[in-house]
């Protein structure tokens, strides 16, 4: 099941008893955390506990409720307990991290033997836990940070991170018994009954009164209620006052797949991810490219790398304070405040970026009826091969969350995400299966270790690099991943998606075959606009759908003068906005065969 929410925003009148409500709670989860629950023995009973949240204090020795004189129903008891226990639970994977962190380095500021011993310990030992490299990074930072104000680590994981000031939050069902609040959709309307306290100290159950509140339901709402669950809302506080959280309980939808299709992504640098669709072929002698190639953009990309750079030269400003003895001025305090402050805001740019690529990739999947996902593994990269700004990034996409959220997306879906061993992708031609080599540029075939254009010299055939190392990762997974044996790939096109030879290539073919000018060529390796049946694959770039979105560009090229560089990154059309679970479902409930909804519907 998929939770799907709606907010639906309290009228005015009703904002006195919801301030009373949150109030009252916030009270009393504020007292149980400070007083009892923000210690490392609880974090550490609640590593295995899978039952109801609200049952961990409830069935606690002790008593959250033995002094307070107010009249607190048991309902309402067990949506602070269920709150406490979910504020533990979120802090479970930084203290597995903090525990592997301070078990595995020496007492002293983590710096780049310390992350060697971390990484060696998390991805080579057989016994190490499962921990996020994101929360492992997270805590470093936090640790290095004490050190420099305490000269030691802290003994616990609660001396490390205050106790949690949550928000006004009330959840109305930590239970399976019943809803807290009834919650029910009639006659086109949400109709919401809450109960509140007349004050903040209510002696008996009668001063307690039920507010009725109706809320219209709009047509998505409904489309959604016709295939899901009703489930209890949540009650915050927001910019519009106060707003209620009804999710949808909705069955997990499964796009349509094509078996041995596959979505092969090559993840870089300049692009964050080249992805192309592969059909695996019915006689097994060759695959089949039966789209142009996607490359997924995100415009804050650059933005990253700058916040990346200040973060950086702060660190670096920081290192000459203290080696001058100014570590305990104000200046020093200021600096150490500016760099937590660019940390976090790069960390935040990381996620939204990784969120937003891994979205995109699952709906080129999902809009191409792609069985698999498949990527590159890139923890098998080797160290030494990158440096600088490129192994930056490869331990981006490599110790991040992308691939767990490709997964998490495709699982939701339906579709399976696997990876494949890298080598060899970007250096065997597609076309003849031989090895090609990486040159400069379309017009300059000397060979460039880090170039950017594909060249074949057995079949002359010649592609973007990333193009051929999105074709590669498909084909090597078809292959069983082995890249020597892998069949060769043919371009299919679909509609209108010709590619054509540039003005060089199209003089040189001529020069070298004798031909006149207005003769038409046919150069190897490019697909051509009077051959439309089948071809090898094409590097065209190309959108894909008319959907848009705030946050990703599939770019394209135009058909003048061949693989043409991307002059602005505004350019092309971008995937649908918001999840792709619900995208898919809510499609779903319309149309069984339409893969996703039209925005202006939303």
């Amino acid at each position: 099941m998929t939770h799907i929410t709606e907010q639906f925003h309290i009228p005015r009148e009703y904002h006195t008893a919801c301030s009373r409500i949150l109030e009252l709670g916030q009270r009393h989860l504020r007292r149980l955390l400070k007083e009892e629950y923000w210690q490392d023995r609880h974090l550490e009973a609640i590593q295995s506990r899978n039952s109801n949240d609200h049952t961990y204090v409830r069935d606690d020795e002790y008593e959250p409720f033995e002094d307070t004189d107010a009249y607190l129903y048991n309902r309402f008891k067990r949506c602070i307990y269920h709150r406490v226990t979910r504020i533990l639970k979120a802090h479970r994977e930084k203290y597995r991290a903090f525990r592997f962190i301070v078990d595995t380095v020496r007492e002293r500021k983590i710096r780049r033997v310390g992350w060697q011993q971390l990484r060696s310990r998390l991805f080579e030992s057989g016994d190490s836990p499962y921990i996020q490299w994101s929360n492992i990074e997270t805590v470093v930072e936090q640790l290095n940070n004490h050190y420099d104000r305490h000269g030691r680590f802290p003994e616990v994981y609660t001396d490390l991170i205050d106790c949690p000031q949550p928000d006004d939050t009330v959840p109305f069902g930590p239970d399976s018994r019943g809803d807290i609040h009834e919650v029910q959709a009639t006659g086109g309307e949400v109709v919401v009954t809450l109960k509140a306290p007349d004050s903040l100290s209510p002696n008996s159950y009668a001063d307690w009164t039920e507010h009725e509140i109706r809320f219209p339901a709009h047509q998505r709402f409904n489309k959604m209620l016709e295939v899901g669950e009703l489930k209890a809302p949540t009650l915050h506080s927001s910019e519009y006052g106060y707003t209620l959280d009804v999710p949808v309980d909705v069955p997990e939808t499964s796009v349509d797949t094509t078996p041995d299709r596959v979505l092969a992504v090559d993840l870089g640098v300049k692009k964050q991810a080249t992805a192309v669709v592969l059909d695996g072929s019915e006689d097994g002698q060759e695959e089949i490219q039966i789209a142009p190639p996607a490359f997924v953009d995100h415009h804050s990309k650059d933005k990253l790398f700058r916040v990346k750079a200040d973060a950086e030269g702060i660190d670096s400003r920081l290192a000459e304070l203290r080696q001058l003895g100014k570590a305990h001025t104000e200046q020093f305090a200021h600096l150490l405040s500016e760099y937590r402050r660019t940390r976090r805001k790069e960390r935040r740019l990381r996620d939204q970026i990784q969120h937003d690529v891994a979205n995109q990739l699952v709906w080129l999947a999902a809009v191409h009826e792609c069985e698999t996902i498949v990527l590159e593994s890139l923890g098998q990269l080797e160290a030494e091969e990158t440096s600088g700004v490129t192994a930056w990034s490869i331990s981006t996409w490599a110790h991040g969350k992308l691939l767990e959220r490709i997964r998490y997306k495709g699982d939701l879906l339906g579709l399976d995400v696997e990876t494949v061993n890298p080598w060899g992708t970007s250096r065997y031609c597609p076309r003849c299966g031989e090895r090609g080599k990486t040159v400069k540029a379309p017009t300059d075939h000397t060979e460039l270790r880090n170039g950017g254009h594909f060249y074949c010299p057995s079949c002359k055939y010649e592609c973007d690099r990333d193009v051929v190392g999105a074709i590669n990762v498909g084909r090597k997974h078809l292959a069983g991943s082995q890249m020597e044996t892998a069949n060769p790939c043919v371009y299919t096109a679909q509609g209108n998606h010709a590619s054509f030879p540039s003005r060089y290539t199209c003089e040189r073919v001529r020069s070298e075959a004798g031909m006149e000018d207005s003769e038409t060529v046919s150069v190897p390796g490019v697909q051509s606009a009077a051959n439309s049946k089948q071809d090898v694959a094409s590097g065209r770039q190309t959108r894909l759908s008319e959907y848009r979105s705030s946050s990703l560009i599939t770019t394209r090229s135009r058909a003048e003068g061949g693989l043409q560089q991307n002059q602005s990154r505004k350019t092309g059309l971008r995937c649908p906005s918001g999840s792709i679970t619900r995208q898919c479902l809510l499609a779903s409930t319309t149309d069984p065969h339409e893969v996703l909804p039209n925005p202006a519907e939303n």
